[in-house]
């Protein structure tokens, strides 16, 4: 029997979520790899066949249906059956977010084995990426919707427990008050509409907001507004009342009088000293 493999490798490069590559194989009996580690994250769907995966000190007879996770640098081992040796597809994942993404899901080499009866969306979008690697022309984003929903389907199958016992800490609750003014400072959000976000007392927050910030939430906002208005005034491109509106000032006025109040000139006195 003759060993066949077939694989892409992605030319799109980035270094934040990267789908290096992937492929269809179909080993010869007894064919093995490893022991080793590899350098990127792994899943292998098993198509037909039988094999043999060594993880983690355990060792798995997988069958058509099966799938296996690879950690990085983690050592593993694979070895198709000698009578009916399988066929898998495999897909390859790298990035700066893939650790961060990856340590949402409770999936790693001591617990590396799936199936596709309980996750068969993953088991067909691994396929979905290897044979549409054949086709012509770009192919990056597709393979980075296909890695984002398997990414999805493996958190809800395994979700990592809490450390609180779904009790947020004050560090918790801070962190999802910078990302909600992030998100939304250009609306006319106020300390109401991030308490109501938060579920949590008025009075709490603010104590969260001195302890982090050592200001209170309404200033803060303020504050982080009139830092992204000072960014965008240093493009000619923006007229100043352009800029106000844009970072959730109600009115010129109001964009002027907390400016100044901030950095002691007005904002079109800013903008000339940065353009000239």
């Amino acid at each position: 029997m003759k060993y066949y493999r077939w694989g892409f490798n992605n030319q799109t490069y980035n270094d934040q979520f990267y789908i290096s590559s992937g492929g269809f194989e179909k080993p010869h009996p007894k064919h093995s790899y490893g022991p080793m580690g590899r350098s990127g994250y792994m899943i292998h769907c098993i198509t037909g066949g039988h094999g043999i995966f060594k993880s983690n000190g355990i060792t798995y007879h997988l069958k058509e249906g099966d799938m296996f996770y690879i950690e990085p640098h983690k050592t593993t081992y694979m070895e198709a059956d000698e009578k009916d040796p399988w066929t898998f597809y495999w897909v390859r994942f790298v990035g700066n977010l893939v650790p961060k993404y990856m340590n949402r899901i409770n999936l790693s080499s001591k617990n590396a084995v799936m199936n596709q009866n309980d996750l068969p969306t993953v088991f067909q979008d691994v396929i979905d990426i290897v044979e549409y690697s054949k086709n012509t022309g770009p192919r990056d984003f597709y393979y980075q919707s296909k890695m984002l929903n398997i990414l999805n389907s493996l958190q809800l199958h395994y979700p990592k427990p809490s450390l609180h016992n779904n009790i947020p800490t004050a560090t918790d609750i801070y962190d999802r008050a910078l990302r909600y003014i992030s998100n939304n400072y250009e609306e006319q959000i106020s300390v109401h509409d991030l308490v109501k976000y938060l579920n949590i007392d008025r009075s709490y927050l603010f104590r969260i907001f001195k302890k982090y910030s050592h200001t209170n939430p309404q200033d803060f906002i303020t504050d982080y507004r009139l830092r992204k208005a000072s960014e965008m005034l240093k493009s000619k491109e923006n007229n100043i009342e352009y800029v106000g509106l844009s970072c959730g000032f109600v009115s010129y006025q109001s964009f002027f009088r907390f400016f100044k109040k901030k950095y002691g000139i007005s904002p079109s006195d800013y903008k000339k000293k940065y353009l000239n």
